[in-house]
């Protein structure tokens, strides 16, 4: 039966639909800002309208100028919502909130009213209440002599200060509320110093405990080894299972960041833990294979063969210690298997659960991450002490900003200011409505809205897979010649043997340098390399760079000729050539591997790509600077353009021509490693490898093989380099 294909909607049809789209998500959300404030608002009335206390009021007040505050942020929405500019405008509009919010101001002006009569009551009794309760606080801090009564004072001090954040536009107007200010940064004061003052004797008795339970750790230790009933080992792991829960219960006292004890407790216990699993699986296995063994005590030959078989397949200490002494010794073997039988089954072992016994095991071992969820990660050396006393004074801090805060210093005067402020509330929502359409421009950021991005990249992505759906085979067919010629040189350098290998690399270094000292270093280079047991990645690695330079040199020199010859083609390659060298090579990886998948083929195209600018820039420069003279010359001598280009330009032009190929070389050899990430073999393989798994010695070695190539490289191009500029200026012939 045919499968019917599932459409595909064209990129130039999607990104339409993909605005459309976007633009509807951003109005829902909106839609929702407006409902969430029309929601506040009404819970703000309705809490007005329960207050008993003008306390409450200035509370409620505060909470409803942050929510004008934020609906003049969202101007723009409030712009975007009113009348009939949008749609979803009939189901709530910014009318409805201006409406919403002028009845919360009439609610609390009507019962700023009707408890104003009480505001110099219940701001002097508030004032007196937080003032009593600072000077307390403090008396209680000062005669804190233990960090556990630190921790207690803690609370006090946390919840009074949060409390009093929300109370100081009430107490603010009284004589002293800046007096009570101070207090309460002289509050914060004390408790960073009585914190530094603890630490010594914190940690010392943080020391102590973990000496403790260390000692219980340690006795619980010896007690392993004795265990032998099942009562026994369940008892032990009952032990072992409550002192765990002790020292993970520890774990806001003793942080593993600051304390190394803590560290050594830890291990400890898993120490204990894996040696009673090991005892308990070990009592369990024994009684298994004791239960084998003993339905063969009638035949001696075949109990001695199934008893050296479990020795041989197993590490159980019955089988090993207890049993195999007497494998000579038939008769006495089956008596010691029928004793061990009888013990085991007196010991009820068979009663054991493996499972159990392992969940605890897995409990103990988790311990380490349970301190580290439950500790700060930045934990201070000094403890926790240190973390309770920021919280203690950033707490003062937020108190001092809104007692300095002149948007609450309407609220904090009589009533009559306050009624003013709140009267404001549905001017300031009706301004945020009529805001123009020039001010909106001007204060926000031109950018296309994340939600269109979003879905025009979705477009793009799933156009872009369709693509590769579609023509990926094509595409890997056509590079298939390239990826076979790869393989095929490859496979010419593995099976050369290494002499021959070490004398063409010689005679290429003599070739182009006519240096000895070159040739020779050379080959030593490229010997070392093999000591080391890097021959194959090395020839991977050859083989990669060769075959990227031959074709960057195939496609680089043409382009940069084309360049010189155009100015035109300059202008618009050399952006081209920008954005290769400097995009990440991460970004074009992506959609390389898409249409090649993970190989050779994708990673000769990344170092392709990365390679290929230095030749194309440096031929259109080498060209460029071809002298004038040399180039009437030529023409006085009636020279075609073919005759110019190969006869005279390039000649002069070789210098530079190779300054590039050496560089392209070089950036080849630099994309090694990245091109191993999408499985190209080669030295940047186990250097990967190194990084991924912390082998320090193995990324060294192939690190510096990669060096010793490119010491290779660049010192024979450059030898080639120069002599042709000796060449060139007559030095040579």
């Amino acid at each position: 039966m045919a499968i019917r294909p599932i459409p595909k909607q064209d990129i130039l049809e999607c990104l339409p639909n993909a605005a459309d789209i976007a633009g509807l998500r951003m109005d829902n959300k909106d839609l929702d800002f407006i409902q969430r404030m029309l929601a506040r608002s009404d819970e703000l009335t309705l809490q007005v309208a329960e207050a008993t206390d003008y306390s409450q009021l200035v509370t409620i007040t505060e909470r409803a100028r942050v929510l004008v505050d934020r609906a003049e942020e969202k101007a723009g929405t409030l712009k975007e919502f009113s009348g009939d500019s949008n749609p979803l405008a009939q189901i709530n509009n910014s009318e409805q909130l201006l409406a919403s919010v002028e009845s919360l101001s009439s609610a609390l002006t009507s019962k700023m009213e009707a408890l104003s009569a009480n505001y110099e009551s219940t701001s002097t009794a508030a004032f007196d209440h937080y003032s009593n309760t600072i000077e307390s606080l403090q008396q209680s801090l000062n005669s804190t002599q233990s960090y556990s009564g630190l921790v207690e004072s803690f609370d006090g001090v946390s919840t009074t200060l949060k409390e009093l954040v929300e109370q100081v536009p009430l107490i603010k107007s009284q004589e002293g509320a800046a007096d009570l200010i101070d207090r309460v940064n002289s509050l914060s004061d004390s408790f960073q110093n009585k914190a530094e003052s603890l630490s010594g004797v914190f940690k010392q008795d943080v020391i102590t405990q973990i000496d403790g339970l260390n000692a219980q750790v340690d006795a619980l230790k010896l007690n392993v080894d004795q265990l032998s009933t099942a009562e026994q080992v369940t008892a032990h792991f009952e032990q072992v299972k409550a002192l765990g829960d002790v020292i993970g219960s520890k774990g806001k006292e003793f942080s593993i960041n600051t304390f190394d004890e803590v560290k050594v407790l830890i291990q400890n216990i898993n120490e204990l833990g894996i040696a009673s699993h090991s005892k308990a699986i070990d009592l369990i296995d024994g009684y298994k294979a004791v239960a084998k063994l003993e339905s063969l005590t009638a035949n001696p030959e075949a109990l001695a063969h199934a008893l050296k078989e479990a020795s041989l397949r197993t590490e159980v200490s019955a089988i090993d210690q207890q049993l195999m002494p007497f494998i000579d010794n038939g008769s006495l073997l089956a008596e010691k298997v029928q004793q061990l039988s009888a013990q085991f089954a007196s010991s009820n072992l068979g009663d054991l659960s493996e499972r159990a016994l392992r969940t605890i095991d897995t409990k103990i071992g988790r311990l380490e991450v349970r301190f580290k969820s439950e500790v700060p990660v930045n934990a201070v050396p000094e403890g926790a002490e240190y973390s309770l006393s920021d919280r203690v004074a950033a707490l003062a801090e937020e108190v001092e900003s809104v007692y300095d805060s002149s948007a609450v210093e309407f609220m904090s005067s009589d009533p009559g200011l306050m009624t003013s402020f709140v009267g404001e509330f549905p001017e300031r929502i009706q301004g945020a409505i009529e805001t123009s359409d020039v001010w909106l421009f001007l204060n926000n950021a031109i950018s296309i809205p994340a939600d269109v991005m979003m879905n025009s990249r979705g477009c793009v992505d799933s156009a872009f897979r369709d693509f590769t759906r579609e023509f990926g085979g094509f595409i890997e067919w056509m590079f298939e010649p390239l990826l076979a010629f790869l393989d095929g040189f490859e496979d010419l350098l593995l099976a050369m043997p290494w002499p021959i290998f070490l004398l063409v690399v010689g005679a290429l270094a003599w070739a182009g340098s006519r240096s000895i000292k070159v040739s020779i270093s050379s080959m030593l280079g490229i010997f070392a390399i093999s000591v080391f047991g890097m021959w194959e990645p090395m020839l991977s690695t050859v083989t990669l760079v060769t075959v990227a330079t031959m074709m960057c040199l195939a496609v680089g020199i043409p382009m940069g000729v084309w360049m010189s010859r155009s100015n035109r083609a300059q202008s618009v390659i050399t952006p081209i050539l920008d954005i290769m060298q400097t995009i990440p090579s991460f970004v074009y990886l992506i959609p390389v591997v898409m249409l090649l998948g993970i190989g050779k083929a994708p990673g000769l195209i990344a170092v392709c790509i990365y390679a290929m600018p230095p030749i194309v820039r440096l031929t259109n420069l080498g060209i460029r600077l071809v002298d004038k003279e040399a180039m009437e010359a030529a023409d006085a001598f009636g020279a075609s353009y073919k005759q110019r280009l190969m006869s005279v330009q390039i000649p002069l032009a070789l210098p530079n021509i190779f300054a590039g190929v050496n560089q392209t070389i070089m950036m080849a050899l630099s994309m090694v490693v990245i091109a191993s990430m999408i499985g190209v073999a080669g030295l940047g393989l186990p250097v990967l490898q190194a990084v991924q798994n912390q082998y320090l010695s193995m990324g060294m070695l192939n690190g510096l093989a990669i060096v010793a190539l490119a010491i290779v490289f660049d010192r024979v191009s450059q030898a080639f380099g120069t002599r042709i500029q000796k060449h060139r200026s007559g030095d040579v012939l």
